[in-house]
């Protein structure tokens, strides 16, 4: 039922970190840590991945006609196929998970679930957070979870095992939100406080204070403070910058989430391929990281994530009032009409370059130069 150590570190699903696919706020893009292909992993990966949209009918074949050619005329382009890595709507779309998995901890609750996409034409970055405190999430079947959406993962690890969670979770949140997911990321307490002390750690910027008295450091310690201004953060103060929440709620955590994934994706890209050694050090313990896009594909995603937008970067908190409305207490349910549009017009199919058509004439039409 637990996400254990012992099967975490299984020869089958350990993991190697290339990249890290995060998500990204007002100024970010993407960035990867992949894992080992391993049998396992690669059958989910090489899986077909569940799309809320029906695939393309085929085209009827023209019935025979009797009447002669006048003239050969050139045949229409293929369409491109998408870069490897990309979707079938012409983007790489990734579901981010934050575990609370730990060790001596019960259990693997999902604190942190984004959705991140980008556009490889404009470059183009989203993301979209979908608070733990979430009820009643949208299951395939139409049915949905009841409990909070952080639980979710904790029962597919328990009904399933760890293998299928992962999948089954992008499987999930492509189907409510109306989005094609390509792939998933989780990312374990210890595996943040190992990457960000990896790179160095990480500077983030305040416009006020964030203070929680009651945080938890130790038996005798609580209370924790960000003051206003730049904090540079070492592995262990970045989990608290995630973590915390009861200065204020889980709608600004998850911001701030947001803003230690800028910082993150930021020192990553600002180091270059100089980092691979240190990130793949962190991956080789399963405790940290776990994805099925797969190790092949990780140089053509780094080309892509380098070509993002990021200091045009969307992003949204799917938090009340706009986005969710109060069930009571702590618990909030998704506006999932308001939230499917959202998703509609950041994270649109990309439009296919435009094939030209041949002339009327009938002659080739000429290459673009």
């Amino acid at each position: 039922m637990l996400l254990s150590r012992a099967r975490l570190a299984d020869p089958r699903s350990r993991v190697v970190l290339i990249f890290f696919v995060a998500a990204l706020v007002s100024a970010t893009a993407a960035a990867a840590l992949v894992l080992r292909p391993t049998p396992a992993v690669v059958a989910i990966a090489s899986s077909p991945s569940p799309s809320p949209t029906e695939p393309p009918t085929p085209r009827p074949t023209p019935a025979p006609t009797l009447e002669p050619t006048p003239s050969p005329t050139a045949s229409p382009s293929p369409t491109p196929e998408p870069p490897v890595g990309i979707g079938s709507d012409g983007r790489l779309t990734v579901l981010l998970l934050g575990s609370d998995f730990r060790r001596g901890h019960a259990g693997s609750r999902t604190d942190t679930m984004m959705v991140v996409s980008f556009d490889p034409v404009s470059g183009a970055t989203a993301a979209a957070s979908i608070p733990r405190d979430t009820v009643n999430f949208p299951l395939p079947g139409g049915s949905v979870y009841r409990p909070k959406i952080n639980g979710l993962y904790q029962s597919y690890v328990a009904s399933s095992g760890v293998e299928a969670a992962g999948a089954k979770m992008k499987t999930v949140v492509a189907k409510a939100l109306h989005v094609e997911i390509d792939y998933y990321a989780l990312i374990t307490f210890g595996g943040v406080t190992r990457l960000i002390d990896a790179i160095g750690g990480v500077d983030v910027t305040l416009n006020k204070a964030v203070v929680d008295p009651v945080y938890w450091l130790s038996p005798t310690k609580h209370g924790v403070t960000f003051p206003a201004g730049v904090n540079h953060l070492n592995g262990q103060r970045a989990l608290i910058f995630a973590r915390t929440r009861k200065g204020d709620n889980d709608f600004e955590r998850a911001r701030r989430q947001q803003q230690l994934i800028i910082a993150t994706v930021d020192k990553v890209r600002s180091k270059g391929l100089a980092i691979l050694p240190a990130l793949l050090r962190v991956g080789r313990n399963g405790d940290y990281i776990r994805t099925d896009l797969p190790l092949t594909l990780a140089p053509q995603v780094y080309r892509l994530i380098g070509a993002a937008d990021a200091a045009h970067a969307t992003q949204v908190v799917f938090g009340p009032r706009t986005w969710a409305s109060s069930t009571g207490g702590t618990a909030f349910a998704l506006k999932i009409d308001k939230v499917r549009e959202w998703i509609a017009r950041w994270m649109a199919p990309v439009a296919a370059p435009p094939v030209a058509a041949p002339p009327a004439d009938g002659t080739a039409a000429s290459p673009r130069p």
